[in-house]
C-alpha cells in the first residue's frame, strides 16, 4: 500500500498590496514561496523529501498573490505594447482575443499547457519563474522580445525574457523579487508567430519537442527582415537557433529556406535520450516542426492569420 503524499506544514498568507507582499518575502526570503496558481509548486511539495541529500527545504511560508488585482489582466500601454498580469491564467491568455490576433504564438502556447484544469489555474508568471525545461510559455515569450517586470523593497526592474533561465528552475529572479507583469513590444508590421508543439497524447502531455518562430517580412512580403525561434524540451533552457535565423535573415521565405533553416536548427539542438523520446526523435521533430512553425508564421506575417 502506497502512502498518501501530505504537503508539509506551513504558515500561509495573502497580502493585500504588492508592498506589503515585497516586505513579507524580504522578512525571510528564504524559507518564503511565492504562490500564484499553484499546479507547480504543491506538487513539488508533495514530493520534497528533506531526507534527500542536498534537497531544498520545504518553505516555511507560502505567500500568496491572489489578493493583487495589479497582477491581472491584459492591457495595452500608451506605448503600443502590451502588459500581462504575471496571474493571467493560461486559459485567459488561450483565449484572449488581442493575443490571438497580434501575438498568436503566446495564445497557441498557453493553450496547450495540461488540459483545461490545469489551464484554468496555472498563470503564465509561475510557468516563467518555474523555468521547467519543458515550459509552453517560454519559448513563445523569447521570439516575441518579452520584458519581465520584477518587484522588491528595493523597487522596480525589468529584464529580457531572454536569458532569464539559467537552468532546470534557475532564473536570474532574486529571492526578494516578484514577477509582477510581463510586457510584449508593440506588434510590427509584416510580422507573425506561432508555437507548436509535439506529444504522444493531445493532452496532459508534457512536451516532447516546442518551437516557436516569429518573423517580420518586408513591405513586400518578399524577404525576411528578423526571425526568431526558440524550443523547449530539447535543452535544459529555452534554446534559440541562432545560424538558423541567420539563414531567414535577407533571404525570400521559400520552401528551400525554411528547410535550410529548419536544418540548421536541428544541427544546433542536442536533445538527449529520456523515457519520453529517444534523441534521434527529438531531433527529427525539431526540424518538422521549425519548417511549419515558419511557414505558419510567414503566413501571418503576409496577413493570412
Amino acid at each position: 500500500m502506497v502512502a498518501a503524499m501530505r504537503l508539509p506544514r506551513f504558515d500561509w498568507s495573502a497580502p493585500e498590496t504588492l508592498a506589503a507582499a515585497c516586505a513579507a518575502l524580504a522578512a525571510a526570503p528564504t524559507q518564503t514561496r511565492v504562490l500564484a496558481g499553484g499546479t507547480d509548486l504543491l506538487v513539488k511539495l508533495k514530493h520534497s523529501n528533506p531526507r534527500s541529500p542536498g534537497a531544498e527545504p520545504a518553505p516555511q511560508q507560502l505567500l500568496s498573490l491572489s489578493l493583487l488585482p495589479e497582477l491581472r489582466g491584459v492591457s495595452t500601454q500608451p506605448d503600443g505594447s502590451l502588459r500581462i498580469g504575471a496571474l493571467c491564467t493560461m486559459a485567459e491568455l488561450a483565449d484572449h482575443q488581442l493575443l490571438l490576433l497580434l501575438y498568436p504564438a503566446l495564445a497557441e502556447g498557453a493553450s496547450v499547457v495540461g488540459g483545461p484544469a490545469i489551464r484554468n489555474r496555472a498563470t503564465v508568471g509561475g510557468n516563467v519563474v518555474n523555468a521547467r525545461p519543458c515550459a509552453d510559455t517560454l519559448p513563445p515569450l523569447v521570439v516575441l522580445g518579452a520584458h519581465l517586470q520584477l518587484h522588491s523593497l528595493r523597487g522596480q526592474r525589468t529584464i529580457d525574457v531572454d536569458g532569464f533561465v539559467s537552468g532546470p528552475g534557475q532564473t536570474s529572479i532574486g529571492r526578494d523579487e516578484i514577477l509582477t507583469a510581463i510586457t510584449l513590444p508593440a506588434p510590427q508590421p509584416h510580422s507573425g508567430s506561432c508555437y507548436l508543439k509535439f506529444t504522444r497524447r493531445a493532452a496532459m502531455e508534457i512536451t516532447v519537442v516546442g518551437c516557436a518562430a516569429f518573423v517580420r517580412l518586408d513591405g513586400s512580403g518578399a524577404t525576411v527582415e528578423q526571425a526568431r525561434l526558440c524550443y523547449t524540451s530539447v535543452a535544459p533552457i529555452p534554446l534559440r537557433a541562432p545560424a538558423a535565423e541567420a539563414l531567414l535573415i535577407g533571404h525570400s521565405p521559400d520552401a528551400a529556406t525554411l528547410a535550410a533553416a529548419a536544418l540548421a536548427a536541428q544541427q544546433t539542438a542536442k536533445p538527449i535520450d529520456d523515457h519520453r523520446a529517444p534523441a534521434f526523435l527529438r531531433s527529427d521533430v525539431i526540424a518538422v516542426l521549425t519548417q511549419r512553425a515558419l511557414c505558419t508564421a510567414v503566413e501571418r506575417a503576409r496577413g493570412a492569420r
